[in-house]
């Protein structure tokens, strides 16, 4: 028997402009980090979100650091981060030398629970004089909310902005997967001090790996851009007036980016398109509830089932089948480098991850590969799909 095609989870699709951008890179020799491209993509990203500046980094997880370190994130604050989202979002905060305060999800979408996390810290912190947000347990100042929006899908920045206000928090969003979503009409990463979008290889978009700061302050991006190119002050001297970090994303991925951003649109209507099919094919199975405040960008597609057992079963059929399936994230209060950090009880991430897991939504994808796909989830006992 003739072995079936993979059938990706989540494949960069590379087409339009991107050989012609990319070549003329090479053959003017503008390949490193100065050159049109990077203010083309920075330009294109900012008119596509309609955010007032956009500064190109060599990653999302860099983007979040620069963001937490120049919001006066550092040693003795702790950061309101998700239990449930992928690792990169807790270093990022590790970098700093802050703590990580997990919050648990809600079940619906994954995302942040914020009614839950409001009475946590009604119960586990104080405010002090002058405003401070002290968690009692560890003496932490909670200084800052960071939420991310899961598999692309918007966390409640209503609530998000709601709860930053009642406790004096900084708000960054970690937007990583949410390129082309919107909350309210307004693009994902527009709601807090920065939001930070990624464009690595299995993202909606991609650079192959590159990320960009969103900031609604002329004055903090300016501050972004000098910090994320070695804070370097002077035009020919190598003079510095500060730490900073060759965070830089060069002009050759840059160009990439701009031949992304051109077919975005058509990418968004792909993926919409490959949720009607799972829709139509799985005619059975309950689909997640969307909020009418949010328009989801569809990066990953997911399927919920009874239990781990059942889902180990899943992962293994969608293996033999030749459709590339990955679990959810470990909820990372579970995991080695953070188990020490503080943490609301977070019963909904651990369910989520023992019961979940991501199916393809690749934008490449044919009606006979999802069919494919819907063939191996038909013979599970699925409860929920998310597509």
């Amino acid at each position: 028997m003739a072995k079936l095609p993979l059938i990706p989870l989540s494949a960069p699709a590379v087409g339009g402009n991107a050989w012609r951008y990319v070549k003329d890179c090479l053959d003017t020799g503008w390949v490193s980090s100065v050159g049109r491209y990077v203010s083309d993509f920075e330009r294109s990203t900012a008119a596509f979100t309609g955010s007032k500046h956009a500064v190109a980094c060599v990653n999302g997880t860099a983007g979040l650091h620069a963001s937490l370190t120049m919001s006066g994130i550092g040693r003795g604050d702790a950061v309101l981060v998700p239990a449930l989202t992928f690792i990169a979002t807790a270093n990022a905060v590790a970098y700093t030398g802050a703590a990580c305060l997990f919050v648990d999800c809600e079940p619906r979408r994954f995302n942040m629970d914020f009614a839950r996390l409001e009475e946590y810290l009604e119960k586990s912190c104080v405010r002090r004089r002058g405003g401070a947000l002290i968690h009692k347990s560890t003496g932490l100042r909670v200084k800052a909310l960071m939420p991310a929006h899961i598999l692309g899908y918007p966390a409640d920045l209503d609530a998000a902005q709601r709860l930053c206000r009642r406790f004096g928090l900084i708000l960054i969003e970690d937007a990583a997967e949410s390129v082309g979503s919107t909350w309210r009409g307004r693009h994902t990463g527009l709601y807090g001090r920065f939001g930070v979008l990624s464009f690595n290889g299995n993202k909606l978009i991609t650079t192959g790996g590159g990320g960009m700061i969103l900031a609604q302050s002329a004055s903090l991006a300016r501050r972004a851009k000098h910090l994320t190119t070695q804070a370097k002050s002077h035009p020919t001297e190598y003079a510095h007036d500060a730490v900073g970090w060759n965070y830089r994303l060069t002009n050759v991925l840059a160009a990439l980016g701009v031949s992304q951003m051109e077919l975005l649109p058509s990418y968004l209507e792909k993926r919409r398109k490959i949720a009607g099919w799972y829709r139509a094919t799985l005619p059975g199975v309950p689909v997640a509830a969307e909020d009418p405040r949010a328009v989801w960008n569809r990066w990953l597609f997911a399927a919920e089932v009874p239990g781990a057992k059942d889902k180990a079963r899943l992962l293994a059929a969608m293996d033999a089948a030749a459709c590339q399936a990955r679990p959810l994230w470990q909820p990372i209060p579970t995991q080695k480098p953070y188990r020490g950090h503080p943490s609301m009880p977070i019963p909904a991430a651990l369910a989520a991850y023992a019961r979940t897991i991501n199916i393809p939504s690749t934008t490449t994808m044919t009606r006979a590969d999802a069919a494919r796909v819907a063939a191996v989830l038909r013979r599970a006992p699925l409860t929920r799909l998310l597509a």
